[in-house]
C-alpha cells in the first residue's frame, strides 16, 4: 500500500478588519510614503487602494499639482509643430504623457498632417499623394468617388478595383495614361 502525503501550500489571505478606524501605526505608514499607493498597500495588506486614497484625502495629503511654465509651453508648441511624439515630449519635460496630452487638448494643439505611407501600389500611392497635396482627406476622397473606404483603408497587399482609380483621377483633375514597354 502506497502512502502519499498531501502537502498543502499555505496561502496568504487578506486580513479583514471589522473597524474602519485607522490606527496611528497605519497613519505613520501612509504619511511618509504618500503618493506611492502601491507601496503603502504592500505595507498595509489589509487596506486596499481606495481606502488608502480616501484616508490620505482626510489627512490633507494631495498629489503635487504641476503648473506649466511659459518655457515648457513654448517647448511643447515647438515639439508638436515638429511632429515629435507625446511620449518623447513628456520625457524631455520630465512629465507624464497624460499631462502632455491634457495640455495639448487644453491649448488646442494638434500634430501637422503627415504624408500618406506608400502601399506598394503605384496607382493608389499617386492618388493618395495627390489628394494629400490638394489637402483632401482620404475619407473625403472616398465620399467623392463613392468608393466606400478604398483609399482611407488601403493597406499593403490589398487590391483595388480600377474603377475607383478612374473616379479618383476625375475627382482630382487628373488623367490615366497607359504606357507600354518596348519589346
Amino acid at each position: 500500500m502506497d502512502q502519499t502525503v498531501e502537502v498543502r501550500e499555505h496561502r496568504v489571505s487578506r486580513v479583514f478588519r471589522r473597524s474602519t478606524e485607522w490606527t496611528l501605526r497605519e497613519h505613520e505608514v501612509v504619511v511618509p510614503h504618500w503618493p506611492d499607493v502601491d507601496q503603502i498597500a504592500r505595507r498595509l495588506p489589509h487596506r486596499s487602494a481606495t481606502p488608502i486614497r480616501h484616508f490620505a484625502g482626510r489627512c490633507n495629503l494631495r498629489k503635487p499639482v504641476h503648473f506649466w511654465t511659459p518655457e515648457q509651453t513654448s517647448v511643447l508648441r515647438k515639439r508638436v509643430a515638429e511632429g515629435v511624439p507625446g511620449k518623447l515630449i513628456a520625457t524631455e519635460l520630465g512629465l507624464k504623457p497624460q499631462q502632455v496630452a491634457s495640455r495639448m487638448r487644453h491649448m488646442g494643439l494638434t500634430y501637422p498632417r503627415r504624408a500618406p505611407k506608400p502601399s506598394g501600389n503605384a496607382l493608389v500611392d499617386s492618388v493618395r499623394q495627390r489628394a494629400f497635396d490638394l489637402n483632401i482627406s482620404m475619407k473625403d476622397l472616398d465620399e467623392a468617388c463613392r468608393s466606400g473606404c478604398q483609399f482611407a483603408c488601403h493597406r499593403v497587399g490589398r487590391g483595388i478595383h480600377i474603377k475607383h482609380i478612374i473616379k479618383a483621377a476625375k475627382v482630382l483633375d487628373g488623367e490615366i495614361c497607359l504606357q507600354w514597354s518596348e519589346l
